[in-house]
């Protein structure tokens, strides 16, 4: 049996390698043709790449270039450990002061979906009820509001201050992951962390996206971590159901997961284990539905088959079109795929794919600093800048620096992926590729949105530090061969 699944193991391994490669470099090569942008009559586009974009993208380069010099300037010359945590930790109350400046310079008032999320939890479940008629999915992350506003303050900014720490640990748990898949303590993974404007600029976001991803990645450290107990495995189990309900794609990481176990630790047990704390725990969420979402004769909640619908229209190439029903079925999906004929559907598939994968900035300029619709608690002279939407030129300025960041951290990925050691066959690693897989196939039906990769970044930040540390390698047995010679 083990033999069967070592097989299985290899095959699935190679398999997403190679793919990965393709991913990565289509990512790239796209990046360095096409720009694919969001525009703020919330669509997606593509136009002619600029001079600029190649300018951020070699200010990136160098900007990564001198972490990886104070890094290693850390390393040789404090070498004592209590120095280097002292730095680390100096430099994470620094990140949470300047968030904090940041949300007193952009005080956005919560928007589209946000509001309503925010209003249901700020009213205690006593306003707009009927916005979960059609967002059920969306409930979990509203009683996880709810409850923070009990207990601090019932005020928003008590919301994005508790995204900054979410922000801190996720930046600190991909740290623990790196440690634990390549036994080494890099310190550039927690810098590079630091300096994602993405990242950076979600705290505003008041919605499911950064604590979705902050359980993600603390799930994946409980999976791969050594020594793991029978409390582990129910923590697990438990944080897993919470960004299922959170997020329903989280059933990517569930199945992700149980992949890692059988076909990397030839475990049957911790799957069975996980399945029936996860079913268990979905049962018991039912009456907590049922209590919160006001009942109606008429069924208001969106089917799967409505988020699929909106990912295959061709207006806009699977982002949403606002033609949300409770009424779409299976055969609806059905006629619109013969509709479209294998010509059109690959063409809609592929532009929807290639647009997702290399725009770049999970949408953060939009819900950082607002859309057309946007108000503001009150102005500052940033907010004036901002309001410009379009015509903002720190907004311009931003969103090339975001996506000169995502180019170098995909192409440092790609080169993680390329240069692979024979121990890593059956790494940890891989469990982390999975999802990327997982998410790429799940999105290339589902309705899309640059944001839905959200919390791939801490995946990509792993790659890519290892990435760097690759080239450094190279480098090194290069030079060493150069000297003996």
């Amino acid at each position: 049996m083990n033999e069967f699944i070592e097989k299985i193991n290899n095959i699935i391994s190679k398999s997403i390698y190679i793919f990965l490669i393709l991913l990565f470099t289509m990512i790239i090569i796209g990046m360095a043709i096409v720009n694919s942008i969001y525009l703020y009559n919330d669509s997606p586009d593509f136009i002619k790449i600029n001079k600029l974009n190649y300018i951020s993208i070699i200010i990136n380069i160098f900007i990564f270039i001198a972490i990886l010099k104070i890094n290693k300037f850390m390393k040789n010359k404090i070498c004592d450990s209590k120095k280097i945590n002292t730095i680390i930790i100096i430099c994470f109350c620094m990140y949470f002061i300047f968030e904090i400046i940041f949300l007193k310079l952009i005080p956005i008032k919560p928007f589209s979906d946000m509001y309503y999320v925010a209003d249901i939890a700020l009213s205690n479940f006593t306003r707009n009820l009927e916005y979960l008629e059609t967002h059920h999915n969306n409930l979990a992350t509203i009683i996880v509001f709810n409850l923070i506003f009990k207990i601090t303050t019932y005020d928003v900014i008590s919301l994005k201050i508790f995204n900054i720490l979410c922000n801190i640990l996720t930046i600190y748990f991909t740290y623990k992951i790196y440690c634990n898949i390549f036994n080494k303590k890099n310190k550039m993974v927690l810098f590079l962390g630091m300096i994602l404007i993405p990242i950076f600029l979600y705290v505003n976001n008041i919605y499911n996206d950064t604590i979705f991803t902050t359980i993600v990645t603390i799930v994946i450290y409980l999976t791969i971590k050594n020594d793991k107990t029978k409390k582990d495995i129910i923590l697990i189990s438990i944080l897993s159901f919470i960004q299922f309900i959170i997020r329903p794609v989280g059933i990517l990481l569930i199945i992700a997961i149980c992949m890692y176990y059988i076909l990397k630790n030839k475990n049957i047990k911790n799957p069975i284990i996980l399945l029936s704390i996860f079913i268990i725990l979905n049962i018991a969420y039912i009456p907590i539905e049922n209590m919160y979402i006001p009942k109606n004769s008429e069924k208001k909640d969106y089917p799967i088959w409505s988020f699929i619908q909106i990912g295959l229209n061709e207006a806009k190439f699977g982002f949403q079109d606002g033609s949300y029903s409770s009424k779409w079925t299976f055969e609806d999906v059905k006629d619109r795929i013969n509709e479209l004929g294998p010509v059109r559907l690959t063409k809609l598939l592929s532009k929807k794919t290639f647009w997702l994968w290399t725009e770049g900035t999970y949408q953060a300029e939009r819900y950082a600093f607002g859309a057309h619709e946007t108000e503001y608690f009150y102005d500052t002279r940033l907010t004036e800048e901002v309001k410009k939407v379009e015509d903002s030129e720190l907004r311009k300025a931003i969103d090339y620096m975001m996506k000169g960041q995502y180019f170098v951290i995909i192409l440092l990925s790609l080169i993680d992926i390329l240069i692979k050691d024979k121990k890593e066959i059956n790494c940890k690693k891989d469990l982390l590729l999975y999802i990327i897989v997982g998410t790429f196939c799940f999105y290339i039906i589902w309705e899309m949105k640059s944001r839905y990769i959200y919390h791939l970044y801490p995946i990509f930040l792993i790659l890519a530090t290892s990435g760097i540390e690759k080239i450094i390698e190279k480098g090194e047995k290069r030079s060493g061969k150069i000297q003996k010679n």
